[in-house]
């Protein structure tokens, strides 16, 4: 989903993730460095993404969908781990918990 929208249009597979947490200011132009082949951000998104907690996501097989309608619910946060993408798409969705969250 882009930002704003209420649309889910894209699936992917989470490939990898890295969780940064009270990085210094060396320590956060270095993770952005060392992973810059990856992320290939432009010089405005390091200045915007240079922060002190960093959690980064790698994707793989990206695949654009027919749009589907996002049923958000209000104990949601930005991430969800769910167990099929019809458990959030209004009209088949069911009410959301944390039960698969627990890592």
């Amino acid at each position: 989903m882009e930002k704003g929208s209420a649309s889910i249009t894209a699936t992917a597979v989470v490939t990898g993730v890295e969780n940064f947490v009270k990085l210094s200011e060396e320590e956060i132009t270095q993770t952005l460095e060392d992973r810059q082949r990856k992320l290939n951000l432009s010089e405005k998104q390091k200045v915007r993404w240079h922060k002190k907690c960093l959690c980064l996501v790698e994707f793989s097989n990206v695949e654009e969908v027919t749009p589907l309608a996002f049923d958000h619910q209000g104990n949601m946060d930005d991430w969800l781990i769910i167990e099929k993408i019809e458990d959030v798409v209004v009209g088949t969705s069911i009410p959301y918990n944390y039960e698969n969250s627990k890592f």
